[in-house]
Formats: C-alpha cells, sequence, structure tokens
C-alpha cells in the first residue's frame, strides 16, 4: 500500500524531517507531522524541510536498540577511527564502541540493534528525505536563486551520504571499480516501490561527482552560508574534494580543497583555540557544523559523552585513548601533544595514561557542545597529499608548512627540509617518516584524530594497520592480518532487512564476504 508522504517535525531551527515510506529500515515515529505538499508551497518552507535534515545528521535512533552508540555523522568518525590503529578503547565499559573496535559487529547484520544496520539505515535516511526535497525542483514558487540554493544543500547532502556508504559497505574505489556498489536511489520512494539492485563502484561515484558538481554548479553565486549546520557552496568543495582524493583525481582535489579554503573569513587555528574542546561552530576553522542547544532530548548519548572522560558519562570508564606509537611520533614542542595524556600519568579516569582531552564538552552539566563536521586543517592536509601525489612538491610542501608551522614552529621546518621529495608512501602504518608523503599522512593522523574517518584512509591508502608494535597500548589485537590492505573486516556487511525488503537484492550473492 502506498502511505502518504508526511514530512514528520522535528525540534532544531524548527527542522522537519522527511521520511521515506519505501521500506521500513527509512521510518522513524514522528510526534507530529504536516502533508509534504503543504510545505512545499514556499521556498521558506522547503528550506524549513532541509533543516530537517540537517537535524538528523545529530540525532539518535537510527537501531531498534543501542542508540547509546547511534548519533549521526559524529558516530561514524567515531567508530571509523577505532576501526583502525590510532584510536584505543582501553576498556569495554558499557560496551558502547567496544564492539566496532575488536572488530565484533560484522556478523550481527542479522539484527536491527547493530552497527551495519544503524549506518545502513542513517544514511539511506539521508538520501530518501533528500530525493523528496529534489523531487519539488521547479515546482516551488518563489525567488530562483534562493530555491536553487536548497536544491543544492539537498544535491550536496545526497552525494555526502552515498560517499559515506560506499565507503562503509565496500573496498576503496581504485581497483574496485567494477565491484558491487550500494543500491541508488535519485526519486522519492514509497512502500509500492521496488528496490534496486547493488550495480557497481562505479555506478555509485558517477552518481556522487553528479550530485557534488550539480550542487556547485547551483551554489554558483556563493551566496552566504545562514548557519554553519547548512552545506555551502565551500563545503560542497569540501565534499568534491574528498572524493576526488579517493578516485585518485589529484589536479582535482587540490582544486577543490584550494577553492573550499578561499571562503572569506575561513582560517586554520592556533595557541589557545587548539584546547578549547573543539565544541563549538563559532572558531573560524570550522566549515560545517551542528550547533547543539540545550532543549534536545537525544544529547547525552553523544559524541562527548563517549570522549570526555571529565564527565560522569560513558567515557569515565571506557576512555578513548591515542595509540602509543602514534603519540610517541609527536615532538614534545609540537602543540598536539597536549591533546593526550603522557605515558606515566595515571591515576583518575581523566589522568590515565595517552586519555585524549582534545574533545571535551562545553558544559557538562547541560551535556552541551557542537558538532564540528569539517573544518579547515582537512581541507588543508588534503590539498598537500593532493599536490604531492600530482608531484607539484614545492607547493605540497608549502600547503604542509601552513599549517605544520601552526602546531610546531620551531621543529617543523628541519624535519620537513629533511624529507625525500617523493609521492611514495613508505612508512605503511607504522614505522619512521622519510618521504614527503609520508609527513602529510602522518599529520593528517595527528591533526585529524578522532575526527577523519581513519579506516576509510586505511583502505584509500592501502596501508592495512598495525596495532602490535612494541609496547603496544591496544587492548584489541585482532589475531587476523590487519596488514592486507583490502581485508573484508574493513567493510560492514550489509543489513538482513535490506535483502528482506529488497527483491533485487540476494542474501547468498549480494552479502558482502561473511
Amino acid at each position: 500500500m502506498t502511505m502518504k508522504k508526511y514530512i514528520y517535525i522535528s525540534t532544531l531551527f524548527m527542522g522537519l524531517s522527511l521520511v521515506s515510506c519505501k521500506k521500513d529500515f527509512l521510518e522513524t515515529s514522528p510526534t507530529d507531522r504536516v502533508a509534504a505538499p503543504t510545505l512545499f508551497e514556499t521556498a521558506d518552507g522547503a528550506q524549513v524541510a532541509m533543516d530537517g535534515i540537517y537535524r538528523m545528521l545529530y540525532s539518535s535512533g537510527w537501531a531498534t536498540g543501542n542508540n547509546g552508540q547511534n548519533f549521526g555523522i559524529m558516530s561514524t568518525k567515531l567508530y571509523t577511527s577505532l576501526m583502525g590503529e590510532d584510536m584505543v578503547q582501553d576498556a569495554q565499559g558499557n560496551g558502547w564502541f567496544y564492539f566496532d573496535y575488536r572488530y565484533d559487529v560484522r556478523s550481527r547484520y542479522t539484527l536491527t540493534t547493530w552497527r551495519p544496520y544503524a549506518t545502513w539505515n542513517f544514511y539511506y535516511s539521508l538520501v530518501s528525505n533528500a530525493n523528496y526535497i529534489l523531487a519539488e525542483d521547479g515546482k516551488i514558487p518563489g525567488d530562483k536563486a534562493v530555491i536553487d540554493n536548497i536544491m543544492a544543500q539537498a544535491y550536496a547532502m545526497r552525494a555526502y551520504a552515498y560517499f559515506q556508504l560506499i565507503q562503509s559497505f565496500q573496498q576503496t574505489y581504485i581497483g574496485h571499480q567494477t565491484s558491487p556498489g550500494v543500491p541508488l536511489y535519485t526519486e522519492p520512494t514509497t512502500s509500492a516501490a521496488e528496490g534496486k539492485g547493488r550495480g557497481t563502484v562505479e555506478d555509485v561515484y558517477t552518481q556522487i561527482n553528479a550530485d557534488i558538481n550539480k550542487a556547485i554548479e547551483l551554489f554558483a553565486a556563493k551566496g552566504k552560508q545562514s548557519h554553519k549546520s547548512h552545506v555551502d557552496y565551500y563545503v560542497a568543495q569540501a565534499i568534491k574534494a574528498n572524493v576526488a582524493l579517493v578516485q585518485n583525481k589529484w589536479t582535482e582535489a587540490a582544486a577543490a580543497a584550494t577553492e573550499a579554503l578561499s571562503k572569506s573569513g575561513l582560517a586554520m587555528i592556533s595557541g589557545d583555540d587548539l584546547y578549547s574542546g573543539f565544541n563549538s561552530t563559532k572558531l573560524k576553522n570550522v566549515m560545517w557544523g551542528a550547533e547543539i542547544i540545550a532543549d534536545q532530548s537525544t544529547i547525552y548519548s553523544s559524541f562527548f559523552s563517549h570522549m570526555d572522560a571529565s564527565a560522569d558519562r560513558y567515557a569515565k570508564s571506557s576512555r578513548k585513548c591515542i595509540y602509543s606509537w602514534l603519540y610517541g611520533m609527536i615532538p614534545a614542542a609540537d602543540a598536539r601533544k597536549k591533546w593526550w595524556n603522557g605515558a606515566t600519568d595515571g591515576g583518575t579516569n581523566v589522568t590515565k595514561p595517552y586519555n585524549q582531552v582534545k574533545f571535551r564538552y562545553s558544559d557538562v552539566a547541560a551535556d552541551l557542545g557542537d558538532y564540528v563536521f569539517m573544518r579547515a586543517e582537512e581541507m588543508q592536509l588534503v590539498k598537500a597529499e593532493a599536490l604531492c601525489h600530482a608531484e607539484r612538491y614545492a607547493e605540497a610542501k608549502d600547503a604542509l608548512a601552513a599549517l605544520w608551522k601552526l602546531r610546531n614552529p620551531t621543529g617543523y621546518q628541519a624535519t620537513l627540509d629533511q624529507a625525500t621529495l617523493s609521492k611514495e608512501l613508505t612508512m605503511g602504518s607504522t614505522g619512521s617518516p622519510v618521504t614527503l608523503m609520508d609527513h602529510i599522512i602522518l599529520q593528517r593522523r595527528i591533526e585529524l584524530w578522532g575526527e577523519a574517518e581513519r579506516i576509510f584512509d586505511v583502505l584509500r591508502l592501502k596501508t592495512g594497520f598495525n596495532r602490535n608494535v612494541t609496547g603496544s597500548n591496544h587492548s584489541s589485537k585482532p589475531t587476523w592480518n590487519t596488514l592486507e590492505a583490502a581485508s573484508k573486516e574493513f567493510i560492514l556487511t550489509i543489513p538482513q532487512k535490506e535483502f528482506d525488503g529488497n527483491p533485487n537484492m540476494n542474501a547468498t550473492t549480494d552479502q558482502n564476504p561473511l
């Protein structure tokens, strides 16, 4: 039976979350609702619908249980960090994220309470809601520039969601272009709509590129970002840069990153800002994030509750620490060394060895802290890496130096001058940096610890990971070969719920290797 299309009301920015009725994994339970045609009678209403999607980016509830570890984009950043080697979870605690860290979620694909289902559900919900907005293009009365801007936001959001999906559920692009992708939907779906097959990885990246390029085209006016929660021209360029990096399109990645960094008022931070807790979208380096307000009921199960061990929350008994090897690679003069405790710290839960203090609540009593999805430093590192791959070494050195000198002004130049000008990554997961590329990737791992999805980098760089160096502080060291560049363990299994509801997906032939 085809259900009437409804838009479900949420609470932030007067946000409304559109909900697809194609399959139950895309449905949520509304408290209030309004019919979509009413909302799309004006451009303002269409923006309210888009704001509903932004509200979804930090909402919990993407699984039927275990929602303490499912809170949108930051949940993805955390579990993909724990799947690599640079972040350590030093104890099971209440169990949240510990199963990701010890690689014990892939076998749980039949359940609607675990990572495969939650990740699939979250990103396809973004796709579904974006599709409802895009279907209204050309139908909404009002200023064309305003409406184009809204459609650009929706195109960018769909591109971002598919980019996250394909990296989560399949190996990296290079060498796997003809491997099974993820189902592509570009139109609104109902309960009567038939599910799609997996297609190929190439198909998915073709769609991602079409969407992000369309978004950039519609954003061409480069209008002012009304709120940092909103995707704008510069965020779209940043998404494009990351996509191009995965596809090894070096010139395109460097150009998009450069354009993203050209935003007026955007700048990398240093000094006291580095120790502010990364909890405010007001910082000048924030490109995209979510301002969390006090009356939200889902804040307790949050990124900060899992990171800030000074609070009486989840992290108190389950700390997120830096890999001892990576900590040892940070010079004492580097300002970022203070983001973590040292090897000899001890005592309280906060001062445990290697415990992180980079991410902290802005207000513990109110469970507050903004989410930073993307910042200028990420694009600076993308630019440096892409230029190095393109063998534009002088430019790559300058790009890396611009960031590095803000972190270690007395030591960066001598180290950089000793680097071999080469695009080869010789150090892998561990080792000593020799080439310019080695230094770029090492700085990326330090700077973006807990922010960039480390397992996605492990996949695209084809390094595997290593938790087993002498003196390792890892509490979980998998027995399988973690240095295998395309291990099946690095990607999620597809939830059984998809096979149950999609006649074009076969659980025997379309499931990822178990």
